[in-house]
Protein backbone atom coordinates (compact mmCIF):
# COMPACT_ATOMS: atom_id res chain seq x y z
CA UNK A 1 0.00 0.00 0.00
CA UNK A 2 1.23 3.17 -0.95
CA UNK A 3 2.46 5.83 1.86
CA UNK A 4 -0.58 8.81 0.47
CA UNK A 5 -3.28 6.36 1.83
CA UNK A 6 -1.55 6.02 5.35
CA UNK A 7 -3.44 8.60 7.53
CA UNK A 8 -0.31 8.39 9.76
CA UNK A 9 2.77 9.27 7.40
CA UNK A 10 4.06 12.20 8.02
CA UNK A 11 6.76 12.65 4.52
CA UNK A 12 8.78 15.44 5.24
CA UNK A 13 8.47 18.80 2.88
CA UNK A 14 11.12 20.87 1.55
CA UNK A 15 10.14 24.22 2.88
CA UNK A 16 10.70 22.91 6.54
CA UNK A 17 14.59 24.01 7.24
CA UNK A 18 16.97 25.82 9.51
CA UNK A 19 20.54 27.22 8.89
CA UNK A 20 22.80 27.70 11.78
CA UNK A 21 25.86 29.60 10.87
CA UNK A 22 27.53 27.90 13.84
CA UNK A 23 26.49 24.04 14.20
CA UNK A 24 25.08 24.53 17.89
CA UNK A 25 24.55 27.93 18.62
CA UNK A 26 21.32 29.60 18.04
CA UNK A 27 22.02 31.97 14.92
CA UNK A 28 19.33 30.75 12.69
CA UNK A 29 19.91 32.58 9.13
CA UNK A 30 16.31 33.68 8.62
CA UNK A 31 16.80 35.07 5.51
CA UNK A 32 17.76 31.59 3.63
CA UNK A 33 15.58 31.04 0.82
CA UNK A 34 16.97 27.80 -0.23
CA UNK A 35 19.67 25.85 0.36
CA UNK A 36 21.09 22.32 -1.59
CA UNK A 37 21.61 19.37 0.91
CA UNK A 38 25.03 17.90 0.88
CA UNK A 39 26.41 15.84 -1.96
CA UNK A 40 28.99 13.79 -3.28
CA UNK A 41 30.35 11.82 -6.22
CA UNK A 42 33.25 9.20 -6.04
CA UNK A 43 35.50 9.18 -9.06
CA UNK A 44 36.13 4.82 -10.34
CA UNK A 45 38.91 3.31 -12.38
CA UNK A 46 38.66 1.25 -15.23
CA UNK A 47 41.17 -1.56 -15.11
CA UNK A 48 41.66 -4.04 -18.42
CA UNK A 49 42.07 -7.63 -17.84
CA UNK A 50 42.52 -9.33 -21.02
CA UNK A 51 39.13 -7.93 -23.03
CA UNK A 52 37.40 -7.13 -19.67
CA UNK A 53 36.32 -3.89 -18.45
CA UNK A 54 36.59 -3.53 -13.79
CA UNK A 55 35.46 -0.58 -12.57
CA UNK A 56 37.04 0.28 -8.71
CA UNK A 57 35.64 3.35 -6.58
CA UNK A 58 38.25 5.64 -5.94
CA UNK A 59 38.24 9.04 -4.06
CA UNK A 60 35.03 10.43 -2.29
CA UNK A 61 34.34 14.28 -3.41
CA UNK A 62 31.99 16.53 -1.33
CA UNK A 63 29.97 18.83 -4.06
CA UNK A 64 29.79 22.80 -3.24
CA UNK A 65 26.36 23.76 -1.87
CA UNK A 66 24.22 26.87 -3.06
CA UNK A 67 22.34 28.98 -0.06
CA UNK A 68 19.90 31.49 -1.86
CA UNK A 69 19.30 34.29 0.32
CA UNK A 70 16.58 37.39 0.37
CA UNK A 71 18.53 40.38 0.67
CA UNK A 72 17.14 42.76 3.72
CA UNK A 73 19.26 45.73 3.62
CA UNK A 74 22.72 46.47 4.15
CA UNK A 75 22.63 43.67 7.32
CA UNK A 76 22.80 40.45 5.09
CA UNK A 77 25.81 42.50 3.01
CA UNK A 78 27.77 43.52 6.23
CA UNK A 79 27.43 40.22 7.37
CA UNK A 80 29.39 39.05 4.32
CA UNK A 81 31.68 41.57 4.22
CA UNK A 82 32.61 40.77 7.76
CA UNK A 83 33.36 37.31 6.91
CA UNK A 84 36.01 38.51 4.86
CA UNK A 85 37.25 40.85 7.16
CA UNK A 86 37.72 37.99 9.70
CA UNK A 87 39.32 35.56 6.94
CA UNK A 88 41.85 38.51 6.93
CA UNK A 89 41.00 39.75 3.25
CA UNK A 90 42.12 43.45 2.58
CA UNK A 91 41.39 45.62 -0.28
CA UNK A 92 44.11 45.67 -3.13
CA UNK A 93 45.21 48.88 -1.92
CA UNK A 94 47.22 47.33 0.59
CA UNK A 95 49.54 44.18 1.11
CA UNK A 96 47.45 41.37 0.55
CA UNK A 97 48.50 38.48 2.45
CA UNK A 98 45.56 35.55 1.02
CA UNK A 99 42.23 34.43 2.41
CA UNK A 100 42.51 32.13 5.76
CA UNK A 101 40.41 28.77 5.62
CA UNK A 102 39.44 29.23 9.05
CA UNK A 103 35.72 27.99 9.14
CA UNK A 104 32.85 29.90 8.69
CA UNK A 105 32.20 31.33 11.77
CA UNK A 106 37.05 31.84 12.16
CA UNK A 107 36.61 29.56 14.74
CA UNK A 108 37.48 25.78 12.36
CA UNK A 109 33.24 25.84 13.21
CA UNK A 110 30.76 24.36 10.86
CA UNK A 111 27.98 24.92 9.26
CA UNK A 112 25.09 23.18 9.91
CA UNK A 113 21.51 22.34 7.82
CA UNK A 114 18.20 21.01 9.49
CA UNK A 115 15.64 19.55 8.17
CA UNK A 116 12.52 20.24 10.14
CA UNK A 117 9.29 18.07 10.96
CA UNK A 118 5.94 19.97 11.14
CA UNK A 119 6.31 20.68 14.91
CA UNK A 120 9.69 22.02 14.06
CA UNK A 121 11.88 19.41 15.62
CA UNK A 122 15.32 18.88 13.75
CA UNK A 123 14.76 15.32 12.11
CA UNK A 124 17.89 15.68 10.41
CA UNK A 125 21.28 17.44 10.93
CA UNK A 126 24.06 17.94 7.95
CA UNK A 127 26.86 19.49 9.55
CA UNK A 128 29.20 21.04 6.64
CA UNK A 129 33.15 20.55 8.43
CA UNK A 130 35.54 23.23 7.95
CA UNK A 131 33.13 25.37 5.56
CA UNK A 132 33.97 28.59 3.92
CA UNK A 133 32.20 31.07 1.62
CA UNK A 134 33.82 30.06 -1.84
CA UNK A 135 31.79 32.70 -3.69
CA UNK A 136 28.96 35.05 -3.45
CA UNK A 137 26.74 36.92 -6.26
CA UNK A 138 24.99 39.86 -4.69
CA UNK A 139 21.77 39.12 -6.97
CA UNK A 140 20.62 41.66 -9.88
CA UNK A 141 18.85 45.13 -10.47
CA UNK A 142 16.12 45.75 -12.72
CA UNK A 143 13.22 48.15 -13.43
CA UNK A 144 11.23 46.33 -14.98
CA UNK A 145 10.85 43.55 -11.88
CA UNK A 146 9.66 44.38 -8.29
CA UNK A 147 10.97 40.21 -7.30
CA UNK A 148 12.89 40.94 -3.75
CA UNK A 149 16.48 40.91 -4.63
CA UNK A 150 18.28 37.18 -3.97
CA UNK A 151 21.89 36.84 -2.54
CA UNK A 152 23.74 33.28 -3.55
CA UNK A 153 26.58 32.23 -1.93
CA UNK A 154 28.68 29.01 -2.55
CA UNK A 155 29.59 27.17 -0.02
CA UNK A 156 32.54 24.95 -0.33
CA UNK A 157 33.76 22.24 2.85
CA UNK A 158 35.67 19.55 3.74
CA UNK A 159 33.07 16.94 4.50
CA UNK A 160 29.59 16.71 5.93
CA UNK A 161 28.40 14.19 8.70
CA UNK A 162 24.35 13.52 8.90
CA UNK A 163 22.47 13.14 12.28
CA UNK A 164 19.35 11.46 12.26
CA UNK A 165 16.94 12.27 15.32
CA UNK A 166 15.71 9.23 16.81
CA UNK A 167 12.24 10.46 18.29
Amino acid sequence: MSFWKENTSNPTRKFRFKILGTAGKNDDWYWAKSVDKPSYEINSQEYLLINHKFKYPGVLTWNDITITMVDFGISVVEQLNEYLKNHKYEAPNVAITGIEKRGYDGNNGMLEIQQLDSSGVAIERWKLHNSFIKSVKYGDLAYESDDLVQIDLTISFDYATFEKNSN
